[in-house]
């Protein structure tokens, strides 16, 4: 189309161009105002809002962990500390805020003003943030309780320790600068030093930073103070409406930790209660250090994505922690921030979610003024069946100090030096329930900050000590032991459950299990005296060869169930099944090879055999064998043991069990402790035979002593380094298990205890279990007996 025909004048076409560049225009932005209107108008209508808006957080607590008794072992004790910039307290802020306001103020001007026109209006604005700054140290004054000179003087004493240590560190540096001329042959002079000086004068982080000047406020003045931060105020002084911060270099800082109060428990033992040799009159005082630390585990103060992630998976599948965490806009108010306090190990790693608290919201519409605000959830309380004071009175028991878990004379204990002190870990079941009321491990974890405190010459030393006593590990749940001859009246039961043997009837004890071969597979006691259980050639029924302990009997049930048989006995109680109860690392059990199934594949006749013994492959922990004591005494009922105490009753698959063989076990079980010549009723004091066990009057005894032969602990000092490898520790571990009533009443509490390398079950772990009965007498669950011991946490 020919414009120039419908437009003759070269004017109106420039014209009609101009107005269709101006259509298209206009069109233009119509569009994009509509867009930005309707497709992004809520957005950003919500963002402008925002703005508007200042949103702070309101601090939460973590929720406590409690004991069976409501007794708090964990709680949050709330703390902030009040921190104000280094550069706030020297006067350097002011003077620089002084200078911007001047220059602000006389912008047109300032050009042209001198040096000391400059000077002047610095000045005059200098001397109104100096009074702004003592309005701030009013305040927090009036929020704090302490004298504005207090506080003062506490600022000036930070800046000039500050100062000192900034002067030194300039002095040290030039020192190495003018060294380093001097090494080049090059001299010094007065200007030389100057630009040395100079290059040296650098500010320490220290003087960039905010210095504490009140510590541990409680939340109310903590959320006081925070909530000033941020806030302006109009400079008084002048008619300008100059605005500042009101608490110029203000912090407060979240120091809330966690406390532990029956983390040490000074427990008194009456010491006429105790054995043979360390019998005597008074009590012995015992600071029970770290009483629950393998349970409750520890906190940490770095996030790391796995928390975050952790956190994520929870929000995700738990909808009653998404809808307590969230705010109106979905937002998780229980997230993580830098400084965040945060399970590490034990029940407050497992229950983090659940301890951790949600934060309170507050907005703030700067518009209008109106706030919004949202209470600040705590934690969740986690209340587990432990009895705290029955766990610092077990440790107690057995700390070194005390005499019963070191190696004594009466011990007979060739391979480990006399006084050396004995690990070991012990666990008491409620029968009922399956709650556990204690599950102690020692030693405990280490106590000074480092090895020179704990009181070792070197750091290698040190490293020896860890290695070999492995403080961190919960011996109760983690480690693996022989079971030992602890398990003989389990045998019982599983080898009639398979009808392998009626356990009425018997087994001669031979001395030794195979014809003619004296040197392998004998009973303990043709080892040791050249005698059997079976003198005339009678049998041993179930019952006596539990009291007696008789290795015969139960290499032949061993043999007579086999590989499948065997492996089935032992998994009917437990083994190889973890309990998750969320303390740390758990050792499931094994049965034959640790990296099999557990099956029994692979088990030959001669594993078999003395796995009737508890040796040979297999392998389980103390809460196992109170675990299998406890489902014993049930009739074969199992339930999972429970540390929570809110934890749903899960019953397990029982364990086969007649009547009749489990009438006999415990029998056997009664006699063995009860009976003068059953292997866990006596020992041998300094010539003296005969000397009961047991001796706490009005409880009924069922029990079983077990001497386990243990894997050698080597020591590695360098790893895959030249140096070899040393043996430390040999020999056989010390079981004793019982279950214990009030007198006359069927078995209410399984009792567990091993101490490694220790020798005799009957010698050692025996007087331990003996102080746990009293313990349990002392804490209300078995009759009231004698006097009642002392305990200050």
């Amino acid at each position: 189309m020919d414009l120039s025909r419908l437009i003759p004048s070269m004017f109106h076409r420039r014209l009609a161009l101009l107005m269709a560049a101006m259509v298209l225009v206009s069109v233009a932005l119509t569009g994009k105002l509509a867009w930005l209107t309707l497709a992004r108008g809520g957005e950003l209508r919500s963002d402008a809002e925002s703005k508007l808006v200042r949103r702070t957080w309101t601090p939460t607590y973590r929720g406590r962990i409690l004991d069976r008794k409501g007794r708090v072992l964990a709680q949050d004790r709330a703390s902030y500390d009040v921190a104000v910039d280094y550069r706030v307290m020297t006067g350097v802020w002011a003077q620089g805020e002084s200078r911007r306001l001047a220059r602000a103020a006389h912008r047109e001007t300032w050009k042209d003003l001198s040096d000391e026109e400059r000077d002047g209006l610095i000045a005059i604005y200098r001397e109104r943030l100096d009074r702004h700054i003592d309005e701030m140290w009013v305040r927090l004054s009036q929020a704090s309780g302490i004298e504005p000179g207090l506080l003062v003087a506490r600022a000036r004493t930070i800046v000039e320790r500050i100062d000192a240590m900034h002067a030194s560190l300039v002095e040290k540096r030039i020192a190495l600068l003018s060294q380093a001329r001097a090494d080049k042959g090059m001299g010094t002079d007065a200007d030389d030093l100057r630009r040395l000086r100079a290059r040296a004068n650098q500010q320490i982080a220290e003087q960039r930073m905010a210095h504490v000047l009140i510590e541990g406020v409680d939340d109310e003045v903590g959320f006081e103070l925070e909530r000033l931060i941020g806030l302006e105020s109009t400079l008084r002084g002048g008619d300008d409406a100059l605005r500042v911060d009101l608490m110029p270099g203000l912090e407060i800082r979240n120091t809330t930790r966690r406390a532990y109060p029956w983390d040490e428990v000074a427990i008194d033992v009456d010491l006429t209660t105790l054995p043979g040799p360390l019998r005597r009159e008074g009590f012995a005082s015992i600071n029970s250090e770290g009483v629950a630390w393998h349970l409750l585990g520890r906190m940490r103060g770095n996030v790391y994505a796995e928390d975050e992630q952790r956190r994520a998976r929870a929000i995700e599948s738990d909808e009653g922690l998404r809808a307590r965490s969230a705010d109106q806009r979905g937002f998780d108010l229980g997230e993580y921030r830098e400084s965040d306090a945060v399970g590490a190990a034990g029940l407050e790693y497992s229950f983090e979610q659940t301890l951790r608290g949600i934060r309170g919201a507050r907005a703030e519409n700067l518009l209008t003024g109106a706030v919004d605000s949202r209470e600040p959830l705590p934690g969740l309380d986690v209340a587990l069946t432990i009895d705290v004071m029955l766990q610092a009175r077990i440790r107690a028991l057995m700390d070194p100090r005390l005499g019963l878990a070191i190696v004594q004379n009466w011990h007979n204990n060739e391979r480990v030096e006399l006084g050396t002190p004995l690990n070991g870990a012990a666990v008491v079941l409620d029968v009922d329930s399956g709650e556990i009321l204690a599950l102690v491990s020692t030693p405990g974890i280490p106590r000074g900050k480092d090895w020179r405190e704990q009181g070792f010459n070197t750091q290698r030393e040190y490293e020896r000590a860890l290695a070999l006593d492995a403080p961190y590990t919960n011996r109760a749940i983690a480690k693996p032991y022989p079971p030992g001859s602890i398990v003989k009246p389990l045998m019982v039961c599983a080898a009639a459950d398979a009808g392998v043997v009626d356990p009425s009837v018997g087994v001669v004890c031979k001395g030794h299990l195979l014809p003619g071969k004296t040197d392998s597979f004998r009973c303990w006691i043709y080892k040791q005296y050249g005698m059997t259980h079976s003198p005339e050639g009678q049998p041993l029924d179930g019952a006596e060869a539990v009291k007696h302990s008789c290795n015969i009997f139960f290499y032949e049930m061993g043999r007579r169930l086999g590989a499948r048989g065997i492996a089935r006995a032992y998994a009917d109680y437990g083994v190889g099944e973890g309990f998750g109860l969320g303390i740390g690392a758990e050792f499931p059990g094994a049965i034959g090879a640790f990296d099999t199934d557990n099956s029994g594949a692979g088990l030959q006749v001669w594993d078999t055999i003395l796995m009737g013994i508890g040796q040979g492959p297999v392998a389980w922990t103390p809460l196992h064998a109170a675990d299998a004591m406890a489902t014993l005494a049930r009739g074969g009922e199992r339930l999972a043991p429970r540390l929570v105490a809110d934890a749903p009753v899960r019953e397990l698959s029982p364990a086969p069990m007649g009547s009749a063989a489990r009438r006999l076990a415990l029998d056997g079980l009664r006699g063995s402790v009860n009976d003068s010549d059953g292997t866990g009723h006596a020992i041998r004091y300094d010539g003296v035979t005969g000397i009961p066990i047991f001796d706490v009057p009005g409880v009924s005894l069922w029990g079983k002593t077990g001497t386990a032969t243990a894997p050698d602990l080597s020591y590695d000092p360098d790893g895959d380094g030249p140096l070899p490898s040393t043996v430390e520790r040999e020999g056989d571990h010390s079981w004793f298990v019982v279950l214990a009533a009030p007198e006359g009443q069927a078995p209410r509490y399984a009792i567990a205890v091993v101490m490694e390398y220790a020798g005799s079950g009957g010698r050692v772990s025996g007087p331990i279990v003996n102080q746990i009965v009293r313990a349990l007498v002392q804490e209300g669950y078995l009759p009231s007996v004698g006097p009642r011991q002392g305990a200050r946490p």
